[in-house]
């Protein structure tokens, strides 16, 4: 039902056809608020589709008592996209959460995955730990997802398997900037609610946390934070910025009084994308456009 959602981004080529799905590819990634997607077309390896929902957080008045779940928002979305629920040739899901920690490859442990988290975070009783093999690094990223959230998403996309975003944000960006990382390179990716900082070493990743902010100020403060910590001089700092964020927007103007050298994400070349996504800032939805870069 439409009232459980509202729509924030709606692109979608001409060329899309809701019967051809087996030759698309569906990244998609979500938390409990919102969900976003993309459509692939693998034939002609370009982008041709890109929808955003934001979850509505009331009872609708024609039924009283009502508690719209994650459950009922997502059955909501799929009922207005039917086609989201036929087979695709690829299928590819991320956990957007703010919760998680990584283990270098010689002390992972499976058995001990929930205790790795434990020692960073209070984890609540419903949080299910899993983890991802970031194979270029040779770590693994640890993070919780609250089960109801979980079993929601396996019930309606059942041969997908869940990664988290961290670890797709952390892939992608190493593999489209390797070749001009050096020390301390600094990238910064803003979203609705929350943040993520990550430092890269060359090959190595030397930081990486995720902050939540309400206000630009937060961003600043958090970010500067972090800098004078690893002694890094905020003047002299590279910074790439990626996700919600746009030159001329008072978050950009801020963190532009104390960081001076910055520049916006770019788009991958490996891929096409339709003249629909034209409107659609080249750093925007980075990890999710990126998916596709990752292996299976």
């Amino acid at each position: 039902m439409a009232e459980f959602y509202t729509v924030v981004i709606n692109r979608t080529d001409s060329a899309f056809l809701s019967q051809e799905t087996r030759n698309y590819g569906l990244s998609l990634q979500f938390n409990d608020s919102h969900i976003s997607y993309c459509v692939l077309d693998h034939r002609f390896n370009k982008y041709i589709l890109l929808h955003e929902y934001r979850r509505n957080d009331f009872i609708p008045k024609t039924k009283p008592g009502f508690k719209l779940s994650f459950e009922d928002f997502m059955r909501s979305v799929l009922n207005s996209n039917p086609w989201l629920k036929s087979p695709f040739k690829t299928i590819r899901i991320a956990y957007e959460g703010k919760k998680c920690t990584l283990i270098p490859g010689p002390l992972f442990d499976a058995q001990e995955a929930e205790n790795f988290m434990k020692l960073n975070f209070h984890l609540q009783p419903e949080e299910h730990v899993l983890a991802d093999h970031l194979q270029q690094f040779d770590n693994y990223n640890v993070y919780s997802i609250p089960k109801n959230l979980e079993d929601s998403i396996k019930k309606l996309f059942p041969s997908a398997r869940i990664s988290s975003l961290s670890t797709i944000l952390l892939q992608t960006v190493w593999m489209n900037f390797r070749t001009r990382i050096n020390a301390n390179r600094i990238f910064v990716h803003i979203k609705e609610k929350s943040f993520d900082i990550c430092i890269y070493d060359g090959k190595l990743i030397k930081y990486f946390n995720t902050f939540t902010w309400m206000v630009a100020e937060d961003v600043v403060y958090f970010l500067i934070f972090v800098l004078e910590q690893l002694g890094l001089n905020p003047e002299q700092a590279s910074v790439v910025l990626l996700g919600n964020i746009d030159r001329g927007s008072n978050l950009f103007e801020l963190i532009y009084r104390y960081v001076k050298n910055m520049e916006f994400g770019r788009r991958n070349e490996t891929f096409k994308y339709s003249p629909v996504f034209d409107i659609v800032a080249p750093q925007s939805y980075y990890p999710l456009l990126n998916f596709n870069s990752c292996g299976s």
